[in-house]
């Protein structure tokens, strides 16, 4: 019996020092991704800039060309760039099949081009719907596993730059 109950001052403490220290581990944030399937996608931030800075350069020339100097800032505003939030794009990539995204340019009322960006799957085809039925019970629409079948996730209201961009962003 003294045996057991040493045993157990023992292993008590530390069952109770690992429950607590678990409480006290931080949780990673990071998405998990297949770094094999990414790498082939990477380029240098040299690289990187390379490109922004040639659409800026084309930009200017563009804008130098058209007569109507007031044209494109109403009718066909480019932006540098736009942003979008972390947990839309997690929801856009969480969706039924979605492999990677495609981001489409698209005009708003106010004449200012915006990104609109869009799930695809597999085989590149743009995710616009779920998968659905006709209940033969309600005569609803339904996804594939019996439940209302979720609207596809689509994102624009990007913050654009130049109006909303990051001060110290080495691509701008």
């Amino acid at each position: 019996m003294t045996t057991f109950k040493n045993t157990l001052r023992g292993i008590v403490p530390a069952v109770l020092s690992l429950i607590i220290l678990q409480g006290c581990v931080q949780k990673s944030t990071k998405i998990p991704y297949n770094p094999d399937k990414a790498k082939k996608h990477f380029i240098s931030l040299a690289d990187a800039q390379a490109l922004t800075s040639g659409y800026r350069k084309e930009r200017t020339t563009l804008m130098r060309e058209i007569t109507d100097t007031n044209f494109l800032a109403t009718n066909f505003n480019l932006p540098n760039a736009e942003s979008f939030n972390r947990d839309a794009i997690i929801a856009l990539l969480n969706q039924d099949g979605a492999e990677g995204v495609r981001i489409y340019l698209g005009r708003d009322k106010q004449g200012l081009i915006r990104m609109v960006l869009a799930a695809v799957d597999s085989t590149g085809n743009d995710i616009t719907s779920s998968p659905v039925r006709v209940s033969a019970n309600t005569g609803f629409i339904e996804s594939a596993n019996a439940s209302p079948a979720p609207p596809p996730v689509l994102l624009e209201s990007g913050q654009r730059c130049p109006t909303l961009c990051g001060s110290h962003s080495p691509l701008n």
